[in-house]
């Protein structure tokens, strides 16, 4: 199966851009990258198992702030800001990578 896009690099991607941010300095980097490496995968698999089907935002949020309380609940009153911001870098790393274009 060909791959969607380059796990490794939407993870760096994502990365950087919190990092850019800076609202998530207080996390170990460590904890941090690990939680968006496993919400790169979350995503990943739930992409390919829609097929021709849409892509439901709710749906997926609810996937990764059930795996972020799970990996992070230490941080449980930050997670909700931090799918967010995932969700919203992890979009534009699909369209300046050219696998989403829009309308």
């Amino acid at each position: 199966m060909e791959e969607m896009f380059d796990r490794d690099e939407a993870v760096k991607y994502v990365m950087n851009d919190l990092y850019i941010e800076g609202d998530f300095d207080f996390m170990k980097t460590e904890e941090l990258e690990s939680a968006i490496s496993a919400f790169v995968d979350i995503d990943y698999k739930y992409m390919q198992e829609l097929g021709e089907e849409p892509y439901d935002e709710d749906a997926v949020y609810e996937m990764l702030l059930a795996a972020a309380n799970e990996r992070l609940p230490q941080y449980k009153t930050y997670l909700m800001r931090l799918v967010e911001d995932y969700m919203d870098f992890m979009e534009q790393f699909l369209v300046d990578e050219g696998y989403v274009e829009w309308e």
